[in-house]
Parts: structure tokens; sequence; C-alpha cells
């Protein structure tokens, strides 16, 4: 038999789409080849286009028996081929897009599916709403992404693994970590020494030339304690706002801002720093330049600004804390005219040392389903004073400036506490995504829904067990020997791609309450019960095993396809 699998997304696209919409259906496909390689061949596709129906046809003509498997929504499988089409897809709601009222009318799965005949889901809560909304009979199964047998190396070592941490993890991209920065109930600025840059562009690498306008949204750039820019530029919110830049800067190098003042803030002298270099600027009430002359010998990737006077001239017309306004500003690298060799930038790994009990949640913080800050305000307020707590967050998105503003203004708001929260912001290889799991003592999910979530299967397939809700598709696997289960209910909401938001279906509430006493029962459990965890560990893996495994999966599967082109 032979496979066509179409993925809109594909290994070189995958680290620019991070968190697009559907982005995580090129994970499944690729976590599928190994099963459907036991079945047949597999002919990777990124587009449906006339070579490929050539190419499948001319396949038929020589007795080939083929099928696509279109790895994406039903309703943007709108292609026809000669051979059956299968989408495969998650869902997580407790009804499907049927309304007529949907203004796009390929929205409505009633088209889709029932035109095509068939489809494959992730979860036997997904069956059991496409067989309740289509039909008893409409060809549908239950399989998901066969993660369990791409992790038996850490499953090997689990039991060797302590539930309490002392490891280090190297990686080349952008790592934030709470202990960085000094937090405030009003104010988050980098500390004075920081050790490594913090975050930037996806290898971080260092580079000399940086010019940035800030009227204008810059993915790669933070404006941390600013308001949202404006056509000209962006005013500062704080007395100690800061800019995160695309890249490390290190070496000699010429410094241009352009700034103005507000209030007592013209005339009044503002110190700007980068790394352990300090300058003094006085701002004038019009947009002035100043240049500066700087040796960065401490490589750093941010500029702070001090003695601001955010009171400045607030009054009821406009409250806001404005400061200073800040334009442009460039960077050049001058190590060249000095007679020095500038190299070629080169990725900076970072090692990320982590001890105690770690828990890991691996999301993205645009998809709302998530419900990443309640992970966040519960871990922070379990363990307030404990310091061997730390909570990773890694990120799949894109864009940082798109969810860091909010973190930093969940940590104000948490401050004080002393338990580590790191983030780690972007695509990051699979050695790297394995140490990782390496580390993890519980991975993390609070999710109002989920259509399988597959990082959450492979920590598990892993040997790590879960704080997670048993509900959607996690009830297929999560229970009370392989996690601590968080009590959720179901609340009304909208099909994600319904642009009306009707509460046309349904989603689960997470209890923040059980949340928190999950955090404290499994740190009490990493502690004090090791064998308690070993067994937890055990059932985690075993559960996986029955969910995504080949064994499991491959009959499964190859029944469907048999029923599918016997039909």
């Amino acid at each position: 038999m032979l496979f066509y699998c179409y993925s809109e997304i594909g290994d070189s696209t995958i680290e620019s789409r991070l968190g697009d919409a559907d982005y995580s259906y090129y994970f499944v496909l690729k976590a599928y080849l190994p099963l459907l390689e036991k079945l047949g061949s597999v002919h990777i596709a990124h587009a449906v286009d006339d070579d490929l129906i050539a190419h499948c046809r001319a396949q038929q003509d020589a007795g080939q028996t083929c099928v696509l498997l279109a790895f994406a929504p039903p309703h943007k499988v709108t292609f026809e081929l000669p051979c059956p089409v299968v989408p495969v897809f998650p869902w997580e709601y407790s009804s499907i897009p049927t309304r007529e009222s949907v203004k796009d009318a390929s929205a409505d799965w009633c088209l889709s599916p029932q035109a095509l005949a068939q489809a494959v889901t992730h979860s036997t809560y997904a069956k059991a709403v496409l067989q309740r909304e289509l039909g008893e009979d409409f060809n549908v199964e239950s399989i998901p992404a066969p993660a369990w047998d791409l992790y038996a190396g850490l499953r090997s070592s689990a039991t060797s693994r302590p539930p309490v941490k002392d490891a280090s993890i190297a990686l080349g991209t952008a790592i934030i970590d709470s202990r960085d920065f000094t937090i405030a109930s009003e104010s988050i600025a980098p500390a004075s020494k920081v050790a490594r840059p913090l975050g930037g562009s996806a290898a971080n690498a260092a580079c000399g030339d940086i010019t940035i306008d800030f009227g204008e949204h810059n993915p790669d750039v933070w404006l941390v304690g600013f308001y949202p820019p404006e056509p000209w530029g962006a005013w500062s919110r704080t007395n100690s706002p800061w800019i995160m830049l695309p890249s490390v800067v290190s070496g000699p190098i010429s410094l241009k801002v352009s700034l103005n003042g507000y209030g007592g803030n013209v005339g009044r002298e503002i110190e700007m720093r980068i790394g352990e270099e300090c300058v003094t600027v006085i701002p004038q009430l019009e947009m002035s330049e100043f240049e500066f002359d700087l040796d960065i010998q401490q490589p750093s990737n941010f500029i702070t600004f001090s003695g601001l006077d955010a009171a400045a001239h607030r009054h009821i017309v406009d409250p806001r804390t404005i400061g200073i306004g800040l334009a442009n500003i460039t960077i050049r690298s001058k190590a060249d005219a000095a007679g020095q060799a500038v190299s070629e930038p080169e990725a900076m790994e970072q090692n990320l040392d982590i001890k105690g009990v770690v828990y890991t949640s691996v999301l993205n913080p645009r998809d709302s389903r998530k419900n990443w800050e309640d992970i966040l305000t519960a871990f922070c307020i379990a363990f307030h004073d404990r310091e061997d707590a730390t909570l990773i967050l890694k990120m799949t998105y894109k864009d940082m400036s798109g969810y860091m503003e909010d973190i930093f203004s969940l940590f104000c708001q948490l401050h004080p506490f002393k338990c580590r929260v790191i983030v780690i912001h972007g695509y990051i290889s699979t050695q790297e995504y394995t140490d990782l799991i390496a580390a993890t003592t519980y991975v993390v999910n609070a999710s109002r829904s989920e259509g399988q979530c597959l990082p959450l299967m492979e920590y598990m397939s892993s040997g790590i067990p879960a704080i997670a809700p048993d509900n959607t598709a996690m009830a297929d696997y999560i229970r009370a020997d392989n996690a601590f289960v968080v009590a959720s209910s179901p609340e009304p909401h909208y099909w994600p791609h319904d642009p009306q938001q009707m509460f046309t279906t349904l989603w689960y509430r997470p209890s923040w309450e059980s949340l928190y006493k999950a955090f404290q029962e499994s740190y009490d459990v990493a502690v004090n019960d090791t064998q308690k965890y070993i067994g937890m560990s055990r059932c985690a893996w075993e559960s996986q095993y029955e969910y995504c495994s080949s064994d499991t999966l491959l009959p499964r599967l190859d029944s469907l396809l048999h029923r599918i082109v016997n039909q």
C-alpha cells in the first residue's frame, strides 16, 4: 500500500510556523511515519497539486493500492484524488460544526467527512462525538499518534531517575529564568548581574548591527515597562523599563538612541545600561538623538533604563505613568573599524542547571485551551516559600512578545515567591527535548480540552507521571495510578474556527483549587515517597502502551484501511 501523507507544514517551515493554526499536525504526521511504514511505503506532500494527482493515477494504473492521509482539519480537506482521502485530525469539543449559519460553508464538517466517507481521530471521546453527529455507521477510528515506541530509551532508565533532580541541560534557544530578574509588585527588570544573555532570537547569535524602530512590531524585540507602540514610537510605563534586543551585543559599538522626556523627566538624568556599561541621557521635550561609543565586555542583549519619574504629570485626562518616549535605537559594531576581525554569528548554547522537584509543561501560550495562567499561579502560590521547586514552561510559539508581557505581569502579581519559573522559547532539537524529559519530575497539563496532547503522551511514555485533568482525550489515559488528577467540569464554548463565536459546544473548566492541591501532593510524593513515585512512573508508561503503542494501533489502523479500500 502507498500512503500519501499531506501536511501544510513541513521540516523547512515548522520553526517559522511554530504556534500557527494547525502547526501541531506536522508533529502528528512525523509520529505516524514509523507506523505507516510497517504497512506500506510513504510519500510526504505539502501540496495536493496536478503532479501528485498524476503520480497517484500512475501508481494505481500499475496496480498499487493508494490512500491519502490528510493531516488537517476536515474543513481544510477540500481536494479530491483518484484514491480514498482520509482526514487525520484531533477533536476536543462535545459537538462538531454543522450549523448552516456558519459564514464559510466549508466550515460545516457534515459536508467534508460525509463526502470523504471516513476519518481518523485520536481519542474515544472524539470518535464518539463524530459517530453521534454523523451516524453510528460513519467510518471513523481512534488512532492516536504512536508516541510510545519513540521513547524506549527514556523508559528503560525511568526507575533509575530520581524524582528530585540535579541536572544540567544544554539548549541552543532562548531561556527566561525568574531568578535572572529583580521582581517587585509594580516592575520587573533584568538583575544587574546576569550569567547569560536573556532571551533573544532562536540562535541567540552575537551580532553588532541592530536597528529598531519602536513604532513597528518586531517579534524578536521586547518592550517591557512600555505602553503599546504608537506610529512614532512608544511611551514608557514604569520607572525602570527595559528592552530586549534581537541578538547579543558585545565588543566596541556605536549606540544611537532617539528619545524625549515627559513631565518631570524633561532635563532629568536618566541612566541607560547595556551589560556593565552605563551612560547618562538627559531627555528634552522634543525628540532628540544621543550617541555613545561603548565597549561591551559583558555580552548582553538587553538595555535598561533607570531613574525615571513614572508619576510625572498624571492627571484625569491622561492618567498614564509616562516617563520617556522612545523612537528608535541603532547599534553598530566598531570591531572592523578598530582592525579587529568580525566573525560570523554563531549559535550560543546555554547550560540550564536544574535542582529539586521539576514540573514541565509544553504548550502554545496563544491557545486558549491550554490554561497556562492557572498552571503558573497555582505553582507559585503552592511553592512560594520553596526554592527547590521549579516550573518549566516550554512554549511552542514563534513570537516571544506574544506572551512574555503576560508572564512578567503575573510575576509581579505573584511576588514574592522563592520557587523558580523557567520559560524556554522556540524550537528545540530532538536531543534537547529528550534531555528536558529526563530532567523532569512531573509533566503538567491544565487544559480545558485536548485532541490527544502529544507532549503529555511523550512524557508519560518516558515514565514521567502527570498532573492533568481526565477530560476529553485525556480520559483515555489519565487516571489516579499514573497522575494527580485535576478535577474539571463542562462549560459552554464555541468552535475554534467559528467567526461568530456562538456557544454551540462544550469544553471543560479545570478546578484551580484541585490543580493547587495536585502540586502540593505531588511534591510530597517526590520528596518523601520514592516507591510510590516509581510505581506511578511505571503506570504512566503502561497506560501509554495501551493508548498509543504500535502494538495497540497497528491492527486498528490495518482494519480501518481494509474497510476503506474495500468499500
